[in-house]
């Protein structure tokens, strides 16, 4: 094992991505072009001072009516010519299932969008997104590794002899410190501290601070609907706006493993390449076959094509599958797989966030990835 090892991270996204920045575009800020299916970001200051002493009275009070008000005016400005080039921050386009939600909105919807991270350059998809769903699937396989159930008893995890499968028997409801406490256990760098309260997690000892990873180039984006699918249709009327890398786009990021640190003594263990891609082919072929499942039961043809086209590539031996961004599922986010049968979270969700189409039955599956390391 080499000091340093740097591989190309090459990730190809199977459906589309959404990775959100806490932030949101109110209706006030976006203006749609139906015919060209594109919207228009604006700056609403540069907009108000263009507008004069009339239009800007009239646009503030439709904008106090609430979003369906600010949008019904930013159109009418928009056809009148109103609305000047130095307001325009930036162009996208828009899916037709998007462009309907902002169209075919009652009173009651918010209309905002949630952005992607933004460079100078465009949007990217950020290397700590990755690097977080790299992180499950590693604490799935450590936990299949060790062979032994992770049980939460009189305020501390601890290690059982499993009696059949792997299982992580948590707290009915983990709080946050919980679950930091859990993941420090997993992978070695907590302990149990001498006033017996609690755990101290020494992150100069995660085995992941050995891991480095960049954030991707820019890319093209578009703006989608996001709709959520229950089996009994009673949420598809509760879109949510959001930006997104579509199906098809290509990320290139950059993957250090610094192997001499991960043998430093003051390290709890290495997170060695190859068998990091051993964990998300056996942690994340697991997850969608179990989707797969779901969605045969519920005829979601577009779910099932890209589980299809997963299958497909993973018959290279150096593909690995990942789910990344907004959408993911708890079954991915939660290690839901290794938790006992009636536990509240090991429950099949009830709801799967679709994109792409008006019905959330005929949109795809968030998040969905797969990726190669390239050595450098």
């Amino acid at each position: 094992m080499s000091f340093l090892e740097t591989y190309a991270l090459e990730l190809e996204l199977l459906s589309p991505v959404h990775v959100g920045t806490g932030e949101a575009y109110p209706a006030y800020a976006y203006v749609p072009d139906f015919a060209k299916k594109q919207v228009h970001l604006l700056d609403p200051s540069a907009l108000l001072l263009a507008l004069s002493q009339e239009r800007r009275k009239a646009f503030l009070q439709k904008v106090a009516e609430g979003p369906k008000g600010a949008q019904e005016v930013l159109r009418s400005l928009y056809q009148e010519g109103q609305v000047p080039q130095e307001a325009v921050v930036r162009t996208l386009p828009a899916s037709t299932a998007f462009l309907l939600a902002v169209k075919e909105a009652t009173s009651e919807a918010q209309l905002e969008y949630r952005p992607l991270p933004y460079s100078p350059q465009g949007p990217y998809l950020p290397g700590s997104s990755v690097k977080g769903a790299l992180r499950t699937a590693w604490l799935f396989w450590r936990l299949l590794q060790r062979g032994e159930d992770l049980v939460f008893q009189r305020g501390m995890w601890q290690f059982r002899r499993s009696l059949e499968e792997v299982r992580i028997r948590p707290p009915r409801v983990p709080d946050v410190p919980q679950n930091q406490d859990f993941e420090g256990v997993v992978l070695g760098y907590a302990s149990w501290r001498e006033d017996r309260r609690r755990y101290r997690l020494d992150l100069y000892r995660d085995p992941f601070r050995a891991v480095r990873l960049t954030d991707s180039g820019p890319k093209e984006s578009s703006l989608e609907r996001i709709g959520v699918f229950h089996s009994k249709g009673q949420m598809e009327g509760v879109p949510i706006l959001a930006e997104t890398l579509p199906k098809g786009s290509r990320f290139r990021l950059l993957f250090r493993y610094h192997g001499g640190l991960a043998r430093h003594k003051g390290v709890a263990g290495a997170v060695p390449p190859q068998e990091l891609k051993k964990a998300l082919r056996e942690y994340y072929g697991k997850v969608a076959e179990r989707e797969r499942k779901r969605a045969e039961y519920h005829g979601l043809e577009k779910a099932l094509e890209v589980y299809r086209e997963l299958e497909e590539r993973l018959k290279d031996k150096e593909v690995f599958p990942i789910r990344v961004g907004f959408g993911s599922g708890r079954l991915s986010l939660r290690l839901a797989l290794l938790l006992p049968e009636d536990h509240p979270e090991a429950q099949e969700p009830k709801t799967r966030k679709t994109a792409g189409a008006k019905d959330p039955k005929d949109g795809y599956p968030l998040g969905w990835a797969v990726g190669r390391l390239v050595p450098l």
